[in-house]
């Protein structure tokens, strides 16, 4: 102990302690990056929108979109949904086989892979994500009565939904030119 003593005390002599600065603030660094125990298994918000959100974004997207096709005028959009889509996540598989007595048996266990966000939080790794399947789709607008607006509109429905003319109707707005 004594030895120690001896050889740091020389060694702040000697102008060494930037070293000892240097090592305590890399001590430092690391121990703010080591995880906090508990914290990773405390529930967390999704930061991805409800299927809701995600609807009504994509509602008022369109009705913006299709309100600049000329002569539409004011436009609504009301989607409805067929699946609000999925998210399929990274698992790891293990296959276990124990022989007894009776005979062999086969054992799988899968566990969701899971990443690293920042020092103490851990998210599932997303590997794909399905969109939501649309099963209609209405549009209110001013110039619906207009032929060739109605068939824009449908056009353009159809094109940003992948739905069918068959399951888009268009409506002329209420007090609407």
């Amino acid at each position: 102990m004594n030895r120690v003593k001896k050889y740091l005390s020389d060694a702040v002599k000697r102008g060494g302690w930037r070293v000892f600065v240097a090592v305590a603030l890399v001590f430092g660094v690391a121990l703010l990056l080591l995880p906090v125990p508990g914290k990773a298994d405390a529930p967390r918000e999704s930061a991805e929108p409800a299927p809701a959100a995600d609807v009504a974004e994509c509602e008022s997207r369109f009705a913006a979109a299709l309100s600049k096709i000329d002569g539409a005028g004011r436009v609504a959009v009301v989607l409805t949904l067929k699946s609000d889509g999925y998210t399929q996540f990274q698992q790891d598989t293990e296959f276990s086989e124990r022989t007894d007595q009776s005979g062999a048996q086969q054992a799988e266990s899968k566990d969701t892979v899971l990443v690293n966000q920042g020092s103490s939080t851990q998210s599932p790794l997303v590997i794909r994500r399905g969109y939501p399947e649309f099963k209609g789709a209405l549009v209110v607008a001013d110039g619906a009565s207009d032929p060739n607006v109605r068939l824009e509109l449908v056009s353009a429905i159809a094109s940003l939904t992948g739905l069918g003319a068959d399951r888009i109707t268009v409506a002329k707005m209420r007090g609407g030119g």
